[in-house]
């Protein structure tokens, strides 16, 4: 039996057993704009956390593995950074302590800047061990495949 995926803010996931997922869009603060937030994780999700992981990756274990896709918009979508096209695929040797927003002992991470369905995204993902990174690699890549970008409707200005 396949599980529901997961719709909201023009993203999808189909998270496989084992994970938790959540797509959000957090409240801006006055004068700011906010974009889509995807997160996955072998661990639950806490209420609270971080863009990045915050609040959940220092409770990562060895057999687990946080993937974060952040929307930056349709504006920084045509920039240098942003300029690879869809979604990348990980390969275990990407992974590296010191890839992490904050070197956390053990954990390895990647980060990818990409582009799909108009907006630009940054890929973040975690892994509770770098010695176990094949393993975790394919768990991570397990979800990443199964995300899917949906192009949103141009907002008219004024």
């Amino acid at each position: 039996m396949s599980r529901p995926r997961l719709v909201a803010q023009g993203l999808s996931v189909g998270p496989p057993p084992g994970w938790e997922a959540s797509i959000y869009r957090r409240p801006p603060s006055p004068g700011e704009q906010t974009f889509a937030v995807l997160h996955a994780a072998t661990v639950p999700l806490p209420h609270t956390r971080g863009d990045y992981g915050g609040g959940l990756v220092e409770t990562l274990g060895p057999d687990d593995a946080f993937v974060s896709m952040l929307d930056f918009g349709a504006a920084a979508a045509g920039s240098e950074l942003f300029a690879a096209r869809g979604l990348p695929g990980l390969t275990p040797d990407m992974f590296r302590p010191k890839q992490l927003q904050r070197v956390l002992r053990g954990q390895a991470g990647v980060q990818r800047f990409f582009s799909a369905g108009g907006r630009a995204f940054c890929l973040y993902t975690v892994i509770g061990s770098y010695a176990n990174r094949l393993t975790l690699c394919s768990r991570a890549n397990q979800v990443i495949g199964s995300i899917r970008v949906e192009a949103l409707p141009a907002v008219a200005e004024g």
